[in-house]
């Protein structure tokens, strides 16, 4: 199968994992869901809280002999319907979930990306409170896969 493919259906199943019952503030891995937010947001059984994982720009890929880095980009995506008057907290929970989910430990292959993945890096989350009519509140965080894709031998 597809390493690129691979690596996205990993980052969802990890996502999956945030439970209460894991030791997360929130139940929001009950409804991951890939594609872009602006049509899943629209679905009729949509739910809250729920998680988008949205492809995004990469990063530059980095050459190697007979390899090549590829940075996958991903938005991970977090939204709450808490209404306006208590969404910050309700965001923030998600937030931390999302990035304590995603976190890594220095020196260590994560152990929920396939081979040839070894390594997620997560930029700066920045929270959008509800806007357009939606009581919805949202957290973004850039995720970037690294990916090593072997050259093509003939």
């Amino acid at each position: 199968m597809n390493i690129l493919t691979l690596a996205r259906e990993a980052l969802i199943q990890r996502l999956s994992t945030i439970t209460v019952d894991n030791g997360y503030r929130t139940h929001a891995g009950g409804n991951v869901r890939g594609g872009w937010l602006n049509e899943v947001i629209k679905l009729p059984d949509v739910g809250f809280p729920l998680i988008v994982v949205q492809k995004a720009k990469g990063l530059a890929p980095i050459a190697g002999p007979h390899a090549i880095k590829v940075l996958s980009g991903f938005n991970v995506i977090g939204a709450v319907d808490a209404g306006l008057d208590a969404y910050e907290s309700a965001i923030e929970d998600l937030e931390l979930d999302l990035i304590r989910c995603l976190m890594t430990t220095a020196g260590r292959l994560p152990d929920w990306l396939p081979r040839g993945v070894p390594m997620v890096a997560i930029g700066a989350p920045e929270t959008f409170p509800p806007a357009d009519g939606s009581k919805a509140a949202m957290v973004l965080i850039p995720v970037y896969l690294h990916t090593i894709i072997q050259g093509h031998l003939p």
